[in-house]
């Protein structure tokens, strides 16, 4: 980011997944749930390093929101750059239901056939079971298709 974007006293906020950047602009709030809580980051706000824990993340530009479900990750304010890196982010709008009920369907199916609770395929699963129950909480909050 360029030093004068930084100078200006604005607030950005960048969502990154794997595949691409979700979320890039300048904001004027960002609510997320970290391990210590749930977060509001304005202008000037302390530098902070955290996870992010799966849930949703709130995004407000004046008078509009933009909500995304996602995964865990990284949080992380410096300088007035809110960074979210995720394994996944989908728009609230954007969710659709069905499949990511299917998807808990399978990660309960995948769970009833591995055997041994420490298994890291087995915490895997349960993970990616959490990911998806969010993605249908996320979409029925806040308004997902079908």
């Amino acid at each position: 980011m360029s030093e004068d974007r930084r100078e200006s006293r604005q607030l950005f906020c960048r969502v990154i997944t794997p595949e691409r950047t979700i979320f890039d602009d300048e904001v004027d709030l960002v609510i997320a749930r970290i391990a210590d809580g749930e977060i509001g980051v304005l202008v000037d706000h302390a530098p902070t390093v955290s996870t992010v824990e799966i849930g949703d993340v709130r995004i407000q530009q004046g008078e509009e929101w933009s909500i995304y479900a996602t995964s865990d990750g990284f949080f992380k304010v410096s300088e007035n750059l809110v960074q979210i890196l995720v394994e996944e982010a989908v728009p609230a709008g954007e969710i659709d239901v069905h499949e990511a009920e299917n998807r808990v369907e399978e990660a309960e199916r995948q769970l009833s056939e591995v055997a041994d609770e420490g298994d890291d395929r087995r915490k895997e699963i349960m993970r990616r079971q959490r990911v998806a129950e969010n993605l249908v909480r996320v979409a029925r909050r806040y308004g997902g298709e079908g």
